[in-house]
């Protein structure tokens, strides 16, 4: 027994990969943060997300969203690629060897160490090839309301990252679009589909103005 509890007791559990305290690493004679891989971080200031899109605006008017979505979409498959890296470093093991629940855990400490808030993500509509994903505090689509004439009501900047998330992570090329972009809740909603499918929700329910609810409750 003695032997069996010495045995237990050396094995080592690992934490969640991003865990800030452990995955955060600060370099005060430089002023650099960065992974505790050695990939470089940095800090965008609020001030600087909500100009972007405000300038955009000013500049290419309602082509401003399409500009946004497309920037978010290659920000989203490069971030994807590079948590799916580190994750793989850490467990030492295939993503497709991770528990489910486990990985989406990941998935959401990887969000938040990065400040891009919480994901929720519904898996009711999956069979009819559908998510709704749901983010809390959001760190990049919170201050950027989507003006409710525009054209392109339904693309963003997070838009854009989660089809580019998630089109990297199943490998195939997909589509999100804002569902909630008429309020300014403190959870935002998207749904995310194959590009067929989202344009397709687009013209039929979010060029006539209805909201998540709505939407879910017409499919």
């Amino acid at each position: 027994m003695a032997t069996s509890l010495s045995i237990e007791s050396s094995i080592s559990i690992p934490a969640n990969c991003f865990t800030p305290k452990g995955y955060v690493k600060s370099h005060p004679a430089t002023g650099l943060l960065s992974t505790r891989y050695g990939d470089r971080l940095i800090a965008v200031p609020e001030l600087l997300l909500r100009s972007i899109p405000k300038t955009l605006r000013a500049e290419a008017g309602e082509a401003s969203y399409l500009a946004l979505y497309t920037f978010g979409d290659n920000w989203g498959k490069t971030f994807c690629k590079r948590i799916m890296q580190d994750t793989v470093k850490y467990y030492r093991q295939p993503i497709l060897e991770t528990i489910a629940a486990e990985f989406f855990v990941n998935v959401q400490e990887a969000w938040a160490v990065h400040g891009l808030g919480r994901p929720e993500i519904d898996f009711r509509l999956a069979e009819r090839g559908l998510l709704v994903v749901s983010i809390a505090n959001s760190g990049i689509g919170g201050d950027a309301p989507i003006a409710a004439d525009a054209t392109y009501r339904s693309f963003s900047l997070e838009a854009g990252f989660l089809a580019g998330w998630f089109s990297a992570l199943t490998d195939k090329q997909l589509k999100a679009c804002a569902s909630n972009w008429r309020e300014a809740p403190a959870s935002l909603e998207f749904l995310v589909g194959s590009v067929a499918h989202i344009e397709s929700i687009e013209r039929s329910h979010l060029e006539v103005g209805m909201l998540t609810p709505e939407i879910l409750n017409s499919l």
